[in-house]
Parts: C-alpha cells; sequence; structure tokens
C-alpha cells in the first residue's frame, strides 16, 4: 500500500482497476508509477480482502470482463461502465 494520497487533477486520469474516469467517482487517488485508485475501487477491494481471510487474491477473483469491449469491471456490477453493456450470468 503507497502512502501518497495526492488526488489527481487531470480530467484524463482514470481507475487503473475498473477504467471511470474522474466524472463517473467520487475520488481517484494516484499511486506509485502512474497507477490510481477510485473510491469505489478501493471499498470494494478492501471489503473482498477483509472476506477472503487468507485466501489468494487476485483480478479473476474479485472482478470481470466485459464480453462486449474487454473491459475489466468489479464483480459486483451489472453493467460495463465502459459500453453500458448489461452483464449476464455467464459474463
Amino acid at each position: 500500500m503507497w502512502n501518497d494520497t495526492r488526488q489527481e487533477n487531470s480530467a484524463s486520469a482514470k481507475c487503473s482497476f475498473c477504467g471511470k474516469g474522474r466524472v463517473q467517482i467520487n475520488r481517484l487517488t494516484a499511486g506509485p508509477g502512474g497507477i490510481y485508485i477510485c473510491n469505489e475501487c478501493f471499498d470494494l477491494y478492501r471489503e473482498h480482502i477483509a472476506n477472503m481471510e487468507g485466501a489468494s487474491v487476485t483480478m479473476e477473483n474479485i472482478s470481470k470482463v466485459c464480453s462486449t469491449c474487454e473491459t475489466r469491471v468489479p464483480a459486483s456490477h451489472h453493467y460495463c461502465h465502459n459500453c453500458d453493456s448489461q452483464f449476464t450470468q455467464e459474463t
């Protein structure tokens, strides 16, 4: 975990995990190496990690890929924020 809590001011910055831009979220925090995390992904991952109790956490465990545009989104989402496709249970 990083200690840098600067908020990114660039309108083009987006979350490195879900791909949402600044206009789609409440807060975007910059990390090392140009990585950004939004408040929604932070909350989702923190909750998921707390529930895992020592199990391995991977992007595949906590996210899914949109079959239309191949954007990775949190597993709890019911639609793709990038192309607005609604997920089926198989997605």
